[in-house]
């Protein structure tokens, strides 16, 4: 139940910021094919709720991906990051895309 629950979350989040840009932020559904397995899928059903509260405007980095969102302590714009990577079929391993994931501190509008 709480997994759904995130997923909703991710997904209500994802559906409210599409008008936002010409990126594909909508998540990944269970019905697709082999590339929702890829490891930044699983990061991004792995990383669970962001929180309601907001610090500032936040850039998140990852190759040639860069997302900037008002964000809780960067969780939003990381979150879109791992979305992006996921709809792009990206395949490289968790634990390069969490150290290559770089950003910003939270600038205040």
């Amino acid at each position: 139940m709480l997994k759904m629950f995130r997923r909703f979350v991710v997904f209500s989040f994802a559906l409210g910021l599409l008008g936002c840009g010409e990126t594909d932020t909508t998540t990944p559904s269970d019905t697709q094919d082999e590339s929702a397995n890829t490891p930044a899928c699983q990061l991004l059903e792995d990383f669970g709720d962001c929180g309601a509260c907001y610090d500032g405007i936040v850039t998140c980095s990852y190759g040639d991906i860069s997302v900037t969102e008002g964000s809780c302590q960067g969780c939003q714009a990381l979150v879109q990051v791992y979305i992006q990577l996921c709809n792009n079929g990206n395949t490289d391993s968790a634990e390069a895309i969490e150290a290559g994931t770089e950003c910003t501190d939270p600038v205040q509008e």
